[in-house]
């Protein structure tokens, strides 16, 4: 078995191609870096770094920095379909951003939750192989002979339902919301909202985490499972 073969039956069933792979002869298409959606990624880590320059003198305005670089990430996905801009490395530069940002702000609630930012690479990490067919790894990977209902639910059209609106809630928002509570945003901007929002709003979100988790574990098995059905030497 040659080495491009031990890649694809890594995760213990054929995957993609590695996005590493080179055609031969070939050369890097640095063009790509100038794609409108990598432009709005750049925008987003300049928003990211100045957002947490501002922290903790203000709160509020880190609040409305990162929040506005949530907001540009639904759009770079739909200019890159819009414009035909599609490539391998804006959807690793998007995930490498969304992990980045999240990564620092659990670490700015609780050194601890750190945890949770590693969780989320190891995730990355091992959906990465398969490109754009990570979610149907998840769903028909090696152990899965029959789909996680759990799993199905939460992905199914690409996590535009419920429970996959949900998720992606407790995902990206529930950080923020403990980092509010930290910084006491809901008392000094937040001020007219009901006392109950708070802790209904950890609940709920915090649930979507948890649910979130979910898949994130059973990505982690998914891949360990098929790294362990691999016999093959490095």
């Amino acid at each position: 078995m040659t080495n491009s073969e031990k890649t694809m039956v890594m995760n213990g069933f054929a995957a993609s191609p590695s996005p590493q792979k080179e055609e031969r002869g070939g050369k890097p298409d640095y063009g790509v870096l100038l794609y409108i959606p990598n432009l709005i990624g750049y925008t987003r880590l300049l928003l990211l770094l100045l957002a947490f320059c501002l922290l903790p003198a203000s709160p509020a305005s880190f609040v409305t920095l990162y929040s506005i670089s949530i907001t540009l990430d639904g759009f770079d996905g739909y200019a890159a379909r819009k414009l035909h801009q599609c490539s391998l490395f804006g959807a690793w530069f998007d995930v490498i951003l969304d992990n980045l940002g999240r990564g620092l702000l659990w670490v700015h609630i609780h050194p601890m939750l750190y945890l949770v930012s590693s969780i989320e690479w190891m995730a990355f990490v091992c959906n990465y192989s398969f490109g754009a067919k990570w979610r149907e790894s998840l769903i028909e990977g090696p152990r899965a002979q029959q789909p996680n209902t759990l799993v199905t639910c939460i992905l199914a059209n690409n996590f535009r339902n419920v429970w996959g609106v949900w998720v992606i809630a407790g995902l990206h928002v529930l950080p923020v919301w403990l980092l509010g509570i930290k910084y006491n945003i809901f008392e000094t901007h937040l001020w007219f909202l009901p006392p109950f929002i708070q802790p209904l709003g950890i609940l709920l979100l915090g649930m979507g985490r948890l649910l979130c988790f979910c898949v994130e574990i059973w990505s982690i098995w998914n891949h360990i499972y098929g790294l362990l059905m691999n016999t093959s030497s490095c």
